[in-house]
Formats: C-alpha cells, sequence, structure tokens
C-alpha cells in the first residue's frame, strides 16, 4: 500500500507523490509532496512525517524501543478481548484499517498477525513510536510488501483522504485528545459507507467509584495499623490524578495541559457520537469488574505499587467499595469500555434526540450546598513583582465536604486560579482522623501552582488581594483575607 493511496495534503487536499528531497545538510530523503501547492513532507524509515514536517531532522527511534520482544499472547489477547465484546458487530473481514494512536504497537501487532485486514494505515503522534512500532512488527516476518504504510498525525492535520477505510480503531486515545467531537468528525470523514469504528475509552462512573472504594481503604487502614502502608504514594498519586480529571471534566482550557484529559460518561459519549453522523453508537463494558479488586489491583501494580501493598489492601477495597460499585449499573461495571460506532451504508436520514440535561442545582447560597462541617483551607502565598507582572506561589490546602475545584485569587482586580487536587495525607492525619470530611476530599487536598497575574505590578510594594473558594457546582464561597498582598513575604491564610 501507498502512502498517497491514503493521504492528501494537509494543506489543500491535493494529491501527494513520491519524490526525492533536498535537506539543509546537502543530503536527500525521500518525501512526499503534493502536486498543487507543492509541500513536502519528509518519509523517514517509510513514515510520513506530518507533525514533524517541512523536512525537519528524523527522531531517534530508541527512545520508546525498550524490550524490542512484543508480548504476542498480550497482543493477540487484546483483539480477543474486543471481539467477544463486540459479539456479533465485529465483522468477519476488517477489510482497509487505520490505527490511530499505535504506542507501542499491542494492537498493531494483532491486526497484522489477523486474517481479516486488507491494508494497514497506522498513526500516532510521536515518530519515535511509530519507529518502534515498526522495529517490534519485523521479527515476525512483516516485509515490505506488506500492505501496512505508517504516518505521524496530530489533531490540526486533516491529511487522511476521504472514505478510504472500513475500519478505525483506537486502543486509550479518546482520553488524550482535546477536541473528542471534532476527531469523531474526522473518523466519520475517513470511514466508507457501512463502516465501523472501535475506540477504547475510560469510564468515568466506574473511576470515581474505585477511588471513593480507594479512599475508604486507605484511611481504614490507616485506622487499623497507625501509619500509612508501604506504597501508600501510588494508591495517593492515582487518587489525584482521577480526581482532577473528575473536578474538572467541563474545563477543556485546564485540561488541554494534562496528557489525559476526559473521563466518559456512556450516554454524554454515545450522544457525541451520534451528533457527528454515526447510526450507531454503543459504550460496551470490556473487562466487568462489578467488585472492583481485580481492577484496583491492576491499577495500583501499574503505577509502581509493591506487591506488599496488597496483602490487605485489595480485599478491603472491594469491601469498602460494595456501598460505590453497588451503585453503577450493568453497562458501567467496567474500567475501559469498548465504544462501538457505525457509519450507515447510505443516506441517513433521521432526528437526533439527546438524553436530555440535568436542570440546574438551584442553590440560595452556597453554605446550603456545604453540609456537615464548614470548609477549611491554609493558603500559603509567596509573590514577586516581575516583567511579565506579579508571580505567586500558591502551596497548602483546601479542605470540604463538596468536591473544590479552584482557589482564586485576585490581584488589582485580575483573576487567577490554583487547582485543588494534590494528595496531601497529612491533612487527614491531622485534621479528618474523626472522619467528618470524606477521605477523598481529605487525601486529595493540596495547593501546588504558580499564577502569574499579566500586567499587574506592585504599588509600594504591595496589591489588593481577594480569596475565593470554587467548587465544582460553580458557587462561590469568599473567604477573610488580608487586603494586601506585600511582594517577598510569605503569607499564610488559614480558616
Amino acid at each position: 500500500m501507498k502512502l498517497s493511496d491514503r493521504l492528501h495534503c494537509p494543506n489543500c487536499k491535493g494529491r501527494l507523490i513520491s519524490v526525492s528531497a533536498a535537506l539543509p545538510t546537502g543530503f536527500s530523503a525521500d518525501a512526499l509532496r503534493c502536486v498543487d501547492c507543492e509541500r513536502a513532507v519528509r518519509v523517514v524509515d517509510g513514515i510520513a512525517d506530518f507533525v514533524g514536517d517541512l523536512l525537519e531532522s528524523q527522531g531517534n527511534p530508541d527512545r520508546y524501543r525498550g524490550d524490542l520482544r512484543l508480548n504476542e499472547t498480550r497482543a493477540v489477547g487484546l483483539l480477543t478481548r474486543l471481539q467477544a465484546t463486540a459479539g456479533d458487530r465485529w465483522p468477519g473481514f476488517l477489510g482497509d484499517t487505520i490505527e490511530f494512536g499505535c504506542g507501542r504497537g499491542e494492537m498493531t501487532h494483532a491486526l497484522a498477525a489477523g486474517q481479516g485486514v486488507r491494508s494497514l494505515l497506522v498513526l500516532d503522534t510521536q515518530i519515535e513510536m511509530l519507529q518502534a512500532c515498526r522495529i517490534r512488527l519485523a521479527p515476525p516476518g512483516f516485509g515490505p510488501d506488506w500492505p501496512i504504510a505508517y504516518a505521524t498525525l496530530n489533531g490540526d492535520r486533516n491529511a487522511i483522504r476521504d472514505a478510504v477505510a472500513d475500519t478505525v480503531v483506537g486502543m486509550g486515545l479518546l482520553s488524550g485528545i482535546g477536541d473528542v467531537r471534532a476527531f469523531l468528525a474526522m473518523v466519520y470523514r475517513v470511514l466508507k459507507p457501512g463502516g465501523r469504528a472501535a475506540f477504547v475509552v475510560p469510564n468515568r462512573r466506574y473511576h470515581e467509584a474505585m477511588c471513593l472504594a480507594m479512599a475508604e481503604a486507605l484511611v481504614q487502614r490507616r485506622a487499623r495499623e497507625g501509619a500509612w502502608p508501604e506504597g501508600k504514594e501510588s494508591a495517593l498519586e492515582i487518587l489525584a490524578a482521577t480526581k482532577r480529571l473528575l473536578v474538572h471534566r467541563d474545563e477543556p482550557k485546564f485540561l488541554s495541559s494534562l496528557s489525559e484529559k476526559h473521563l466518559f460518561d456512556s450516554e454524554r459519549l454515545e450522544d457525541m457520537c451520534r451528533e457527528a453522523g454515526f447510526s450507531t453508537a454503543e459504550m460496551l463494558p470490556l473487562e466487568p469488574d462489578p467488585a472492583g479488586a481485580d481492577t484496583i489491583r491492576r491499577v495500583c501494580q501499574e503505577a509502581g505499587a509493591p506487591d506488599s501493598f496488597f496483602d490487605t489492601f485489595g480485599q478491603l477495597a472491594a469491601s469498602a467499595g460494595k456501598s460505590f460499585f453497588g451503585l453503577l449499573g450493568r453497562q458501567d461495571a467496567s474500567a475501559p469500555m469498548l465504544l462501538w460506532l457505525t457509519k450507515a451504508p447510505g443516506p441517513d436520514v433521521r432526528i437526533f434526540t439527546p438524553y436530555p440535561a440535568p436542570p440546574p442545582a438551584d442553590f440560595v447560597g452556597p453554605e446550603v450546598a456545604l453540609g456537615g462541617v464548614p470548609p477549611r483551607w491554609s493558603v500559603e502565598l509567596l509573590a514577586r513583582d516581575t516583567p511579565d507582572g506579579v508571580l505567586v506561589s500558591v502551596g497548602g490546602w483546601c479542605l470540604c465536604n463538596a468536591d473544590v475545584r479552584w482557589i482564586r485569587l485576585t490581584l488589582d482586580g485580575v483573576a487567577g486560579q490554583a487547582p485543588v487536587w494534590r494528595p496531601r495525607p497529612d491533612v487527614h492525619d491531622v485534621l479528618n482522623r474523626s472522619g467528618l470530611y470524606h477521605p477523598l476530599n481529605a487525601l486529595c487536598s493540596g495547593l501546588a501552582e504558580e499564577i502569574l497575574f499579566e500586567g499587574v505590578h506592585a504599588t509600594d510594594n504591595a496589591c489588593t488581594l481577594r480569596l475565593e473558594v470554587i467548587l465544582a457546582s460553580g458557587l462561590v464561597v469568599t473567604g477573610p483575607a488580608p487586603e494586601t498582598l506585600v511582594m517577598n513575604e510569605q503569607m499564610v491564610i488559614a480558616y
């Protein structure tokens, strides 16, 4: 398969042809050139590089190479689980296939080794990943005549031709994409009529139940043994990273800097896919684990927790999580989900009716939504005036029975925000031993951020100051704070 059979110029959609292009070093290299606008894209080791194009230097394949012996059982097992989950939906012949986000190539290997692929276009944002993937595919004997091609693409490169794929697959891809709607529209465009797409995506409800169970188990073990268990750091990192996604899931600007940006609700993602034009969109449990014990063990092991951590933690988490996992429906009883999409074989005239949005919570004031003990915080501020503006280092913690998104500071009328999500087990030790706050909120209550207030400069070595706590519901709690923030002096605001 030629790259030009599946790709076109990302600038003008013109036809691409293979050429030999001159490099600044005086050597030549293979490239693809548009016959209309003459844009050239370098081809490195058979990989069309649309990310580092315009004939830039090639990447380092050793960066992601690692152990070149691919676990074939794992690769085939992944494809087998997808087929079993899809059931009768899975076709006997995949035809012309595109894989988005190949990573280290487990799924690529399984697809290439199967009998149902006519051609395979493998895509990733990093050329090193594709080079490592090619190296891994070499030992089984996939030669140069095998109908497989590689290209680097990112979100703003419209380089795939229309209606060229019977099947599109992507493992762990959608959670890292900023504009999911635009990506789904692109997948719909590149599929042939009657084509299908399969993506593995993380389930928000399951991850939330898992975090609640893990937090409860951690504090129960701490109370019983009088000390945190060895390996708690790995579990706390999982809790903090997941809570950050849960609390900020509707804030794309904040999530844009994260490698993992999304956890998905089944009905909302299905609606998004139908809006993109797909005739069917289904979220199917890929690895059902209703009790959560196996999933918690797996994610903690992948995070680096020692085996000793699971001596009692696994069973304790499953026991503590019964009340959380028991609220999940059958569709949500799995951390990873298979998103199965189909494109109609012909014109598909229908009326799309999304799930109705829940009514907004009509609270009179923030105190109505907080309940129980009042919120507490200790916010540490250190400000200094720079040529670009006042730079404030924010530390400390904020503890509340409701989910907190931000500590918002306002200096001379300009607002800046620090997210509340970092691990602080010491806050639980000191303030929550009696369980007045939810364990997850206490364990992940930390602040560690630098905020630049552009264009703001100190007058008489100080700026006016206001501090507010922004809840996930959008409600605002105004906290007591000094009227001014003095430069280069540590300030602690406790409440």
